[in-house]
């Protein structure tokens, strides 16, 4: 089978290559057009006498971002999406770790390349401009850098051959440790992800579907990969109209919106929800968080046309592997003011386990287990934590999610939050334990702790810490954390106290920090 995830584009753009592909920064492109860059981009990457296997792409929101995504899976590589917001030193350790044969830079995302970054850096990098290649190639840890207006024209070469174990892509999530995992997912997976979409959806060529995320967030796959596989055409928000989206649909006529339900939230804040604010749309689908179903209620007054699809899934699972329609009837999570997450996908199944890793009878909570085609392989270089989480039961492979879930007398599965400290902010994944190493380092206290507050519906709103033993304030603590994570994992307040409570086994006791927060609101 044929797996390399730049075919379907391929073959739209050998059938129709007039159509509309990607509209991004005022400009709209065409299935040939991104076709041919892509495919100059491929050319490049094999040049080498070996050839590269690992693109980094450092770039975000313009055409150089998805043509450079597109160009490494063209190639056969596979694709490390690098989010230029990032801290330096998550970059540094990322870059360090993989040893990148590659790098694709937008122009806007130049500055990032410091001198340290250049030096972690692969030695080959493909800048936009002319200049700022000339500018790259005179630094002295730099050997090859080549400007995209310098790749050799060619007749367009069909996609490298790849096998559905072939590696796709390494999405770098939140980690324990205070260093992120890297999720390895390979092209059989995600094709399978693709396929249970293109059951689930009817898109087609006509279609202008939304891209609001960033591509080191792996609900970007469903953006890109879906709209590609399917012939329709992929509308980039510009990131000042990420929270406030109304105009951008409304201009663009979209017919398809993927986002996390906090967006729904927001909107409404913003009284951008009118009734029958935005018709033209005919699917939505949101995940990456739990859906209220106050949300559903508001967002389908304002999109009277589109049916409304709540996913699941975790980036172990290639972005989503169950759901729920919720165009019927409105199945909640009583427990949760939510809306239930539904059934496996095509090719995927779900389970209930207890602590033993016994499969547990519908009814009964537990931790949701998932196996089938979409499972990444593993993480990456850490065989310890791919044991923990990827485990052997009855003689197949499952993933631990971390997820405390039920399945419900009619066979659908209900979310009920972490068995663990990992949460959602904002919609992405965060590992309390990822702040609290980050909190020793900047407060130089091993005596530190982290709470998700405000939490409506499941869902974080941000995050409070505690440190005790600190000669620095909460503001110095903050500015120090800001330094060295992403924006959604500095803490909204640190507190200085005398010292953190304990429970009976002399651990920090979390749920009296929770309750302190809550007096404080009352």
């Amino acid at each position: 089978m044929r797996t390399n995830l730049a075919l379907a584009f391929y073959n739209h753009a050998r059938a129709h290559p007039e159509r509309p592909a990607l509209f991004v920064n005022d400009r709209e492109f065409s299935y040939g057009e991104v076709a041919e860059i892509a495919a100059r981009i491929a050319a490049w990457l094999q040049l080498a006498a070996q050839p590269a296997k690992l693109v980094g792409i450092l770039a975000s929101r313009s055409w150089p971002a998805y043509a450079g995504v597109l160009g490494a899976c063209w190639s056969g590589a596979a694709y490390v999406p690098l989010n230029p917001e990032w801290p330096e030193q998550r970059l540094l350790d990322i870059l360090t770790r993989t040893e990148l044969d590659a790098l694709i830079v937008d122009d806007h995302d130049l500055k990032v390349l410091s001198s340290e970054i250049l030096r972690a850096a692969p030695k080959r990098i493909l800048a936009p401009a002319r200049q700022a290649a000339q500018q790259l190639g005179a630094a002295e840890c730099i050997r090859s850098v080549e400007s995209w207006n310098a790749l050799a024209n060619a007749p367009l070469a069909e996609p490298s051959e790849m096998t559905a174990d072939d590696l796709a892509y390494i999405i770098f999530t939140s980690g324990t440790t205070g260093s992120p995992k890297g999720v390895m997912v390979t092209t059989g997976s995600v094709w399978s992800f693709l396929k249970a979409m293109n059951e689930r959806y009817d898109f087609g060529p006509k279609d202008r579907i939304s891209q609001r995320h960033d591509l080191s967030f792996d609900f970007s796959v469903l953006d890109l990969f879906v709209t590609w596989f399917s012939g329709a055409s992929l509308h980039v928000i510009p990131a000042t109209q990420l929270m406030g989206p109304s105009r951008f649909i409304r201009e663009h006529q979209l017919t398809v919106w993927f986002s996390v339900p906090s967006v729904i939230a927001f909107m409404s804040e913003m009284k951008m929800l009118t009734a029958g604010a935005f018709p033209s749309l005919r699917y939505s689908a949101f995940c990456g968080e739990p859906l209220p179903t106050a949300s559903v209620r508001k967002w389908q007054e304002a999109c009277p046309n589109s049916v409304i699809d709540n996913i699941y899934g975790p980036t172990e699972a290639t972005v989503a592997c169950l759901g729920y329609n919720c165009a019927a009837e409105l199945l909640a999570t009583e427990e949760r003011g939510t809306v239930a997450i539904g059934r496996p996908f095509p090719g995927m199944r779900a389970a209930v386990l207890d602590p033993n890793l016994n499969f547990l009878p519908a009814g009964e909570k537990g931790e949701l287990a998932l196996c089938g085609k979409q499972l990444a392989t593993e993480y990456f270089n850490d065989p310890q934590r791919t044991a923990a989480r990827f485990v052997s039961l009855r003689g197949e492979t499952w993933y631990l999610t971390g997820d405390l879930a039920y399945q419900d007398t009619n066979g659908a599965f209900h979310h009920l939050g972490r068995t663990d400290n990992q949460v959602k902010v904002l919609g992405n994944r965060v590992e309390l334990e990822d702040i609290e190493a980050h909190l020793r380092q900047s407060s130089g206290t091993t005596s530190v702790a982290a709470v998700p507050w405000p939490v409506v519906n499941g869902s974080a709103g941000g995050i409070v810490a505690f440190v005790s033993g600190s000669k620095l304030t909460g503001t110095e603590i903050r500015a120090r954390m800001q330094l060295h994570v992403p924006r959604y994992m500095v803490p909204s307040a640190v507190r200085v106290l005398d010292r953190l409570p304990l429970n009976a086994n002399g651990k920090t006791d979390r749920k009296s920090l929770t309750e302190m927060l809550l007096q404080e609101s009352e």
